[in-house]
């Protein structure tokens, strides 16, 4: 199927360990402002976080708006106050910086995004900010293989939104569709928005979810069949 010249990549949950990074931000971060937090608190503040992200996509939230509310939403389900002195984007701004040190990849994926930039052109396909998204792929190694990045701040607009996948496009100087895949794990997102938007798209599925409908070009469920569908040399 390697019938493409450009390749949308997108970053957690396809190659980067976001889970993980999540959770030693949210850690540190409580505990840099003395915060008492345990797992139940951690696993409602993921709740939170998904929902906000979702409003995102919908167009129904900002970036800027997004990063304070959910720890103001956190806080209020807590039925707790934030420490004297302390705002809710005074605990936004400093997890942010930490969540940009999460290069926390999967086992094999940067060997596998080097293999798909050495014979594509490679453009990360993001919903995040400048810069969280540049600090986090500049700490994994991976933006000196990266031919360009496009974040939904710098789009104007999330995926699964067509702005975002054209600004990627635009930033590859991709003139034709049929010449461009989309590689993401979400199938709202990723897979549906690059499909509506008129491109080829590889469903990332390592945990072998069954979809409602097979709105994919192609499915894999793991990195040896990400390197298959895209022709990767050895």
């Amino acid at each position: 199927m390697a019938q493409w010249d450009c390749v949308l990549l997108d970053m957690d949950g396809t190659f980067f360990d976001f889970p993980a990074c999540e959770r030693r931000a949210f850690f540190r971060t409580m505990q840099h402002f003395s915060i008492r937090a345990d797992e139940a608190m951690y696993q409602a503040y993921r709740i939170i976080n998904r929902a906000v992200w979702k409003e995102l996509e919908e167009g129904r939230m900002t970036h800027e708006r997004l990063r304070p509310e959910r720890f103001r939403r956190l806080m209020a389900q807590e039925g707790r106050n934030f420490p004297d002195g302390v705002t809710p984007q005074d605990v936004a701004d400093y997890n942010v910086c930490r969540i940009a040190e999460g290069g926390i990849l999967y086992d094999g994926a940067r060997e596998l995004w080097h293999a798909i930039y050495r014979q594509y052109r490679l453009c990360v396909l993001t919903n995040g900010s400048d810069f969280t998204q540049i600090n986090r792929l500049k700490r994994a190694g991976l933006l000196a293989y990266t031919h360009a990045v496009v974040t939904s701040e710098r789009a104007g607009v999330g995926k699964p939104a067509a702005g975002i996948f054209q600004c990627a496009l635009d930033a590859l100087g991709c003139q034709e569709k049929s010449r461009c895949v989309m590689v993401g794990d979400s199938l709202q997102a990723d897979i549906l928005g690059a499909k509506n938007f008129g491109i080829d798209t590889i469903w990332y599925n390592p945990t072998k979810t069954t979809p409602e409908n097979q709105t994919f070009t192609a499915q894999v469920n793991d990195y040896a069949g990400l390197t298959a569908v895209l022709g990767l040399k050895g």
